[in-house]
């Protein structure tokens, strides 16, 4: 039997799992000042004076759910590397 345990990323108190890791990414993508998508550090790294939500978690399992979010089509991607912007796939419009 797997570890459940192993599917979580424990952060201080809080345990994360990847569900939760991407509901973050989505309410951050969904937030009006990602209209333009956001690239990876701006996911995981938020400013004083901004006002989206943070995505918390370790980069590699932040990466791995946005991979998973993108192979379902929910996300998108343009660019690539560091250069890459991650965008909902209904804001395109």
């Amino acid at each position: 039997m797997p570890d459940v345990l192993s599917t979580y990323l424990c952060m201080g108190e809080e345990l994360m799992s990847t569900i939760d890791i991407k509901r973050e990414i989505l309410a951050a993508l969904s937030h009006p000042e990602a209209e333009d998508g956001l690239y990876f550090n701006n996911l995981i790294i938020v400013h004083e004076e901004e006002e989206r939500p943070i995505v918390r978690g370790e980069e590699s399992d932040v990466l791995e759910a946005l991979r998973e979010l993108v192979k379902a089509g929910t996300v998108v991607t343009t660019g690539n590397g560091q250069e890459t912007i991650y965008k909902l796939k209904d804001s395109l419009n």
